[in-house]
């Protein structure tokens, strides 16, 4: 199913604008924490200058002689001071300024000679949201005269009027700084940040509309941060694909090819082969001799036939599950790959003299004959089979199928490790790097280096594993990790 092409958000949605939403929301949360104890700290120093204004007030009727003042110039001075009376305590002396000759009702107490954050807090939000003007009673010490203590009523609607006041201008300045800041965070983070993404992302956009363009590789930059590290990483992984693509489309063409000649090639050796059969019964004795070889060069090129043909046209296996033990399927592997090369004896092909001649080949199995396994017994016997048969064709007269030692498994109980371990001339250096890889790993002449390639494939399809463990001139040691039932 194809996918639908994707384009870049617009700006509104893009990471440009949430970036910005969020750096001046950001920013607004933290002047919420500077809002309040500012608008706090207002209302503190509001009523201390208050305090200090009816000190003055004081002061003026304490000059006089008789400290006694006409009640217009009383009216005034606690007018100008903001306040409605006004007690100031000296020694054994009270000295009193009222506006009014009934004294006003008290609603709430502020003793400003204790100060905690937290009252002053909790004192500015009450008086921000308190419905109704209060007379309130503030109890203080002047700023001028911290030896003496003092008393006003003030009315409350004109501190929580200044108090709101004062907050509007410190919201808008919060405001201002916001959006400045936000700017300048928008700004540095967009060109660092966003624009390279954004370029990256059309990018990749365009890679994926034509993977096989190599103009369609990113270019990268000078930039040795993580966005410069991104896109040098994302051209390698783009070139890597393109390569792997390339590899794709030259093995589809070769199961294309290997299609359309398998038949036709399979007839002429079946026929050759049947040709080949009668020259046995040649009474030439050099004929005879040649018949083995040239038959053994056959079924060797079938096999190739039908390996490149098998795997060049197969999709990932459909696996068949069922319960069996481990050791009746190695001994059916062993049994079959002895009787392909005759027995317990593999025929040495370089000369006619040593034709004759046997290298005994043997296959070990010591396996516990209690291990169960759950797998598709078909496709497993294909992977072990290729695992067996690759050293005894490389040279190897012994392989010992076993366990790993305990030490070594895999610390999850449920898997097991088969060790497949032979006498073999080892791996070439270009095989293990290779390992793996189609038609890449082969380590002898005239192979075709699928067989590896299949077992692992098989094994990976039974959520197994398998690795090459050692190599040496003294043989290899391949490990095959498989779930078993415990």
């Amino acid at each position: 199913m194809e996918r639908p092409h994707l384009k870049l958000p617009p700006w509104a949605k893009s990471l440009s604008a949430r970036l910005l939403v969020l750096t001046v929301g950001f920013v607004m949360l933290a002047e919420i924490f500077v809002f309040a104890p500012s608008v706090a700290r207002y209302r503190v120093d509001w009523l201390k200058a208050h305090l200090d204004s009816g000190y003055l007030a004081a002061l003026a009727l304490e000059a006089t002689p008789d400290q006694m003042i006409p009640d217009d110039l009383e009216k005034e001075l606690l007018s100008n001071a903001g306040i409605e009376a006004v007690i100031l305590r000296r020694d054994d002396r009270k000295l009193l300024l009222q506006r009014d000759d009934m004294p006003a009702k008290v609603d709430h107490d502020v003793d400003l000679t204790t100060f905690s954050i937290l009252m002053a807090l909790y004192e500015g939000l009450s008086t921000l949201t308190q419905p109704h003007d209060r007379m309130l009673r503030v109890v203080g010490m002047p700023s001028m005269a911290p030896d003496f203590e003092i008393e006003i009523l003030v009315h409350e609607h004109g501190l929580a009027e200044d108090m709101r006041n004062f907050g509007w201008r410190v919201m808008g300045l919060s405001l201002v700084i916001s959006f400045f800041t936000a700017g300048l965070v928008y700004f540095a983070l967009n060109r660092l940040l966003v624009r390279p993404m954004r370029t990256l992302t059309s990018d990749m956009i365009r890679f994926r509309e034509n993977p096989q363009d190599q103009g369609s590789v990113i270019v990268p930059d000078d930039r040795d941060d993580e966005i410069g590290i991104a896109r040098h990483e994302l051209a390698n992984m783009q070139n890597d694909l393109q390569a792997m693509l390339n590899q794709r489309r030259r093995l589809a063409a070769l199961g294309t090819a290997a299609t359309k000649i398998s038949h036709d090639l399979r007839n002429a050796l079946a026929t050759s082969m049947l040709m080949t059969e009668k020259l046995a019964q040649s009474e030439d004795q050099e004929v005879r001799a040649v018949v083995p070889r040239l038959l053994s060069s056959m079924e060797r090129a079938v096999y190739i036939s039908e390996q490149t043909l098998s795997f060049a046209r197969e999709a990932p296996p459909t696996l068949d599950i069922a319960r069996f033990t481990l050791i009746e399927l190695i001994e059916e592997v062993r049994d079959q790959v002895l009787l392909q090369n005759g027995g317990e004896s593999l025929l040495a092909p370089e000369s006619l003299d040593t034709a004759k001649e046997t290298c005994k080949a043997k296959i070990h199995i010591e396996l516990p004959p209690e291990l169960m396994i759950e797998a598709d017994y078909d496709q497993l016997f294909r992977a072990f089979s290729n695992l067996i048969r690759n050293p005894l064709d490389a040279g190897a007269t012994e392989v010992t199928i076993k366990l790993a030692p305990a030490n070594d498994q895999n610390k999850e109980d449920a898997f097991a490790e088969i060790l497949i371990m032979d006498n073999g001339p080892g791996l070439p250096e270009k095989a293990i790097k290779n390992l793996f890889v189609p038609f890449a790993a082969t380590g002898r002449k005239g192979g075709t280096g699928l067989g590896l390639a299949i077992a692992r494939e098989l094994i990976l399809a039974h959520e197994g594993d398998l690795r090459l463990s050692a190599t040496g001139p003294d043989g290899a040691t391949f490990c095959v990790q498989l779930r078993a039932i415990v």
